[in-house]
């Protein structure tokens, strides 16, 4: 068997007749055209998904804090007892009679 007879074996089998059909050639250059080289191409699209992730559950968070703060500034604004103990924890505020000792401990 010659190489020629050979070379039209290859070329005649069912493999050689998909990779030679042109709706698959079509199809498959498209896929690349959309997933590498569109102005919108789909790793693009899938980094801005992630980082629409990301700031949806950064908002989430913040939200979250924005409500506890809330009700500590809401706890501290009604109770005037509760605002000097914050004051003396926070800022270590005293009266004039009192003496103030801070210890700190070392990890």
């Amino acid at each position: 068997m010659g190489v020629k007879e050979q070379w039209h074996k290859v070329a005649d089998s069912r493999f050689a007749r998909v990779i030679r059909n042109k709706y698959l050639i079509a199809s498959a250059v498209f896929v690349v055209w959309v997933t590498f080289f569109d102005s919108n191409n789909l790793i693009d699209w899938s980094k801005v998904l992630i980082s629409i992730s990301n700031q949806e559950s950064q908002k989430s968070y913040y939200k979250g804090e924005i409500k506890s703060i809330e009700e500590k500034l809401n706890e501290l604004t009604s109770n005037r007892d509760s605002l000097e103990k914050f004051a003396r924890e926070q800022y270590m505020f005293k009266e004039d009679s009192e003496d103030v000792f801070i210890i700190e401990i070392k990890k």
